[in-house]
């Protein structure tokens, strides 16, 4: 473990798709729970307990992402043999919006909701690959925002104008910068190697990722102009699901030390 690498959770169970809520005093994440079931989690960091998010669930609920005031948000919500819808929930009222892609294997993935909560974009598959596409906060008024190869894990800028993606449109999965309408497609950079999970800093000018180099996954960061590639993680194991705390000094990810996982925090 790096020096600078500060691990906020012990109980070495596998965890994905961490996210801070309430201004980065709390961190929701997935927690395989067991073979059959992924729950949605809140971890505090002030006392560092984690509590469940919806205690009642009883199907797997997974990649939850909120609005900057958190307000609202949005996670996949298994409905059965490979089949994953969408729910956008209002905070206060627990009222749900559904998008639901219909029968067969159709499944939502890593949904991203605007910060003010206008649109959710997520992941589906397509006739030609994978597409991102956006729906409102009812769920409703689908966009197809990208066309061409597999893409995927979409995340809205900060101020809610462009969305980061990795598509392996050119060949592998490289990283991306689009406008939420899906206009104006730029890659950031070209590496060996796949790229995936990118996530915005709070300024919006840099994005942390995760970069699957020579068969190690490690946490970079980079400017959007494709300048200042820094290294985050530097471990033998597995580094993944980077999110940028609020006040843009450190990054947290699931690392995986001696075959377990758990979050930790490292500045950037």
């Amino acid at each position: 473990m790096s020096s600078s690498e500060i691990r906020l959770t012990a109980d070495g169970t596998l965890k994905q798709d961490p996210v801070f809520i309430k201004g980065g005093d709390d961190i929701a994440y997935t927690l395989l729970e067991s073979a059959v079931q992924m729950r949605l989690m809140r971890f505090r960091l002030g006392d560092k307990t984690s509590s469940k998010l919806h205690p009642d669930a009883t199907t797997s609920e997974f990649e939850a992402t909120f609005t900057a005031d958190g307000g609202a948000y949005a996670f996949v919500q298994s409905r059965g043999n490979l089949n994953m819808k969408l729910v956008i929930r209002e905070a206060v009222t627990s009222k749900d919006s559904i998008f639901d892609p219909g029968g067969g294997f159709a499944s939502v993935r890593r949904p991203s909701i605007h910060p003010k909560g206008e649109r959710v974009c997520f992941a589906i598959p397509s006739a030609n690959g994978q597409e991102i596409v956006s729906v409102g906060r009812d769920g409703k008024d689908r966009k197809t925002l990208t066309s061409g190869g597999i893409n995927n894990w979409p995340s809205y800028s900060p101020d809610g104008k462009r969305i980061a993606f990795c598509s392996s449109r050119d060949g592998e999965f490289d990283l991306y910068v689009m406008n939420s309408d899906g206009s104006e497609v730029k890659r950031v950079i070209k590496l060996e190697g796949m790229q995936l999970r990118p996530c915005w800093s709070p300024d919006g000018k840099r994005l942390a990722f995760t970069w699957n180099r020579e068969g190690n996954y490690d946490i970079y960061a980079i400017n959007l102009d494709g300048t200042g590639l820094v290294r985050l993680t530097d471990n033998p194991e597995r580094d993944d699901y980077s999110t940028w705390h609020p006040n843009g000094n450190s990054v947290v990810f699931v690392g995986e030390r001696k075959g377990k996982f758990d979050l930790y925090s490292v500045v950037v």
